[in-house]
């Protein structure tokens, strides 16, 4: 049976991965690939999300509210970013995510167009990158906990009107610092 209801949908992907598996081989790449899915996979479970699936070096997860999801993605960057071996071997990961209606299949699989914004959203995430649509930032009710910048209105693949995006900033804001 399915039901229809909000939820938020978030994809996180590993970037530079193709180029561990060159690098470090199939056997060592996986295994530090598993590492971060691992720990997104925690981070996940600890805002109140669930993983729906992994596919290849990308996880797909959804969230009750989008709250959960932008905590969680930034939790998500700063736990990579942090990692000295992760740095060492270039590993970082790209979030896109998504809040609005979505049909949930009975064996925890999520379909609709939600779920096709999110992906698209990842899609034009770059490395480091939270990027999200400012319809899903605003409905967070104190989104001043979260530093958000415009990217403009793009163009997403299925969808007939363009969608106001927006990068959501997770790194400390080091403007007002002077480094010696």
């Amino acid at each position: 049976m399915s039901d229809v209801r909000a939820i938020t949908i978030l994809f996180a992907d590993i970037s530079g991965s193709t180029r561990l598996f060159e690098t470090r081989g199939d056997v060592e790449a996986r295994s530090l690939c598993s590492q971060v899915l691992n720990a997104l996979t925690l981070i996940t479970k600890k805002n109140s999300g669930g993983v729906v699936k992994t596919i290849g070096d990308e996880i797909m997860a959804t969230f009750p509210t989008p709250k959960d999801a932008l905590f969680a993605a930034v939790e998500m960057q700063k736990r990579v970013a942090g990692d000295l071996m992760w740095s060492r071997d270039h590993i970082g990961i790209r979030i896109g995510l998504h809040h609005g209606d979505a049909l949930l299949e009975a064996d925890g699989d999520v379909y609709g167009d939600a779920v096709n914004t999110a992906a698209r959203m990842a899609q034009l995430a770059k490395r480091e990158q939270i990027v999200t649509t400012s319809s899903t930032v605003a409905e967070v009710s104190n989104a001043s906990s979260f530093r958000i910048r415009s990217l403009g209105e793009a163009m997403v693949k299925g969808k007939l009107a363009p969608v106001d995006i927006v990068d959501l900033l997770w790194q400390e804001d080091t403007s007002n610092v002077t480094m010696v």
